[in-house]
């Protein structure tokens, strides 16, 4: 009887899964939604090659939209395959499916696992503790394929790639390994693609391993790239939970402590890794948006005088000005803004009843380019509780 139950509620979820579907299928139908680009002020060339990304709410309803200054796409118009695909796949590796399709069958869409410049696209993860490495030549359309053993592979118990790299001929691979015996590496391989062998294997940091805890090596470039990169910028943290009595025995107190992180930026040409003294106000605010554009780490933070960023150039050893955004939305309105730093310039989008503001700004000067509103059109008569949520954006050339 226990397992018909389980059948009917396989059966359930199914039709639950389905029907919503059909649902929000039914009301991207009937509502044609279209969203329209409003400029207040600034150069509307600035949203050339940037497509945006995001749901279009009504109550518990929503349509995912792709939107340009030029059109709407209403992306649940597709299959039930292709939108649970779609969920799961970042724009960037959209594209390399689209394009070459034959290539990136099979392979995990992880970014960290891949690199492209105009000739190739390379490819590298970690299988059973191996290196499965494909190269495509995309003027040929020929594919290389490499399995080499990863060294010292016994050292750990799990190994993830963190970047891929191409240059002059040779695949710099960057990972991370959880050792067997508590701790992390950061280690760099170097591939001759030519020869198809390992040419270089070295530790780039450690992070020892924790008593009563764990410790981590986090990268912090944007998790999206996958263009060739001179820096990569790290962070390691190290947390110890404290044991207290307890009846007959002594326990963990479960409020472990950071007891030591650091900041770090490497150099992948040099081989060079250098550890940066960041302040205390700057280093709690180290995340996702912090990213590196040319030689400077950019940190952003939101406070009560608006966007701050921190910068840090790279080459100099100094910390710069700290560089202050107005943001553009009322204080008492409710959720955070959705911000983007890329190709030099600040994308801030925020969500309001009838559509998003939009503040595109020079990421060096703070000098605002492009101020302007997404209106939401074509809505259905009555509607209420209207929502347009921006969650991701992408440069394309």
């Amino acid at each position: 009887m226990k397992r018909y139950w389980k059948i009917i509620s396989v059966c359930i979820v199914t039709v639950m899964v389905i029907g919503t579907f059909y649902i929000q299928s039914s009301l991207a139908a009937k509502e044609n939604v279209k969203i329209e680009f409003e400029k207040v002020s600034g150069n509307e060339d600035e949203l050339k090659n940037v497509i945006f990304y995001g749901d279009y709410t009504v109550g518990n309803l929503f349509q995912s939209l792709q939107m340009t200054n030029k059109e709407t796409t209403n992306l649940n118009n597709q299959s039930l395959f292709q939108q649970l695909k779609r969920n799961y796949t970042v724009p960037v590796l959209k594209k390399l499916i689209e394009q070459h399709r034959t290539f990136m069958r099979g392979k995990e869409l992880t970014p960290n696992y891949f690199y492209e410049n105009e000739n190739l696209v390379a490819y590298a993860s970690i299988k059973a503790k191996k290196f499965d490495i494909e190269i495509l030549n995309k003027k040929s359309e020929e594919t290389t394929s490499i399995q080499l053993a990863v060294p010292k592979k016994g050292n750990y118990s799990w190994i993830e790639v963190l970047d891929v790299q191409v240059s002059e001929g040779n695949l710099k691979v960057i990972t991370r390994g959880f050792r067997t015996e508590g701790g992390n590496d950061l280690n760099g391989y170097k591939i001759n693609l030519d020869e198809r062998k390992l040419v270089k294997d070295e530790r780039i940091h450690t992070v020892p391993a924790a008593g009563n805890g764990w410790s981590d090596i986090i990268m912090i470039n944007d998790p999206h790239s996958i263009q060739s990169e001179k820096y990569l910028l790290f962070k390691t943290e190290t947390y110890e939970d404290k044991q207290v009595p307890a009846v007959g025995e002594m326990v963990m107190d479960g409020a472990p402590n950071l007891v030591a992180n650091e900041v770090m930026v490497y150099d992948i040409e040099k081989n060079q890794l250098k550890k940066i003294v960041v302040p205390d106000e700057t280093r709690g605010t180290l995340s996702d948006f912090s990213t590196i554009f040319h030689s400077t780490i950019y940190i952003p933070s939101q406070s009560e005088r608006g966007l701050e960023v921190n910068t840090y150039d790279i080459e100099k050893e100094k910390w710069g000005k700290k560089l202050i955004v107005d943001l553009p939305y009322n204080k008492e309105d409710e959720g955070a803004p959705y911000i983007r730093i890329m190709n030099g310039k600040i994308y801030i989008i925020h969500s309001t009843t009838n559509g998003s503001n939009i503040s595109i700004r020079d990421l060096k000067t703070g000098v605002s380019l492009y101020e302007g509103k997404l209106k939401v059109k074509n809505t259905g008569e009555g509607q209420k509780d209207i929502r347009l949520h921006v969650n991701e954006i992408e440069s394309v050339q």
